[in-house]
């Protein structure tokens, strides 16, 4: 059985899994056994390549690398290589803003001397190299020279179709081969079927049946007859008067009924 490297340019990995998954939860260890699973080798060496990120600048996402940095070295059979960030400050027609963007140095440099440097010395029959881009175009055809096999290993958008071609196999990554080398369960409803370049025909679901419309008419037990003989009983009975008249007792006067006293 072959003996495979394989090397994951970190950046170009994060940004894939981000535009065709939407998820960058992968555990590396599993990624790694399924892939030289998949051409029929044996898993050397994992090599993962990634650049620091500023404590300075950015406080939290260094935090959140270190954490990640810390998990990868503690997982078996991975190397952890790392670059270096360059901030450059945004500028726009009035001044200079405060936000900066970061450019990786020394990445693309590793990968390209590992992968011949695996070559020269023979340590493996084979690698597998994990990224889209074509700046690596010349590093493989040099390895391939040196009798290395190799592989190139991305996902269904954002790969270098040049880089694939010039590969001794490829591997596609699409969420049928990576769903189960996350780390979290999937979610109930994930971001497939995804529009390749070749086909941008939209997803299609067959169609519903319509419920029908429920029609309320509320006119519909309506009895103008009967209306109109409570309107004639209300218009009949006597108004309403909330004032009641206090009633008072008179005291009886002293003359008869007919206005004259009792004599003795």
């Amino acid at each position: 059985m072959n003996r495979l490297a394989i090397l994951i340019d970190g950046n170009n990995f994060y940004k894939g899994c981000q535009l065709n998954f939407n998820r960058t939860d992968v555990d590396f260890r599993k990624l790694g056994l399924k892939l030289a699973k998949a051409i029929d080798g044996e898993l050397l060496r994992i090599y993962y390549y990634n650049a620091h990120v500023s404590q300075k600048i950015d406080p939290l996402g260094y935090q959140r690398q270190q954490k990640f940095f810390d998990n990868l070295r503690a997982t078996p059979f991975i190397t952890l290589k790392l670059g270096h960030l360059v901030y450059h400050r945004i500028r726009n027609e009035h001044a200079i803003s405060s936000q900066y963007f970061p450019t990786e140095k020394g990445i693309d440099v590793q990968i390209a001397v590992d992968l011949i440097r695996l070559g020269l010395l023979k340590a493996c029959e084979g690698s597998i190299l994990v990224s889209g881009d074509s700046d690596y175009i010349y590093a493989v055809r040099f390895a391939k020279d040196l009798g290395s096999n190799l592989y190139i290993a991305s996902f269904p958008q954002g790969g270098s179709t040049e880089l694939r071609n010039e590969g001794d196999g490829f591997i596609l990554m699409d969420y049928d081969f990576i769903h189960d080398c996350f780390i979290r369960p999937a979610p109930m409803a994930r971001r497939e079927p995804y529009i390749t370049p070749i086909s941008r025909r939209p997803l299609s679901y067959p169609p519903q049946p319509r419920q029908p419309m429920v029609q309320f008419d509320p006119d519909e037990d309506f009895n103008s007859h009967e209306y109109g003989a409570l309107l004639e009983e209300a218009e009949s009975l006597p108004p309403l008067n909330n004032e009641q008249e206090d009633e008072t007792i008179k005291p009886a006067d002293d003359k008869g009924t007919n206005g004259s006293s009792e004599e003795d």
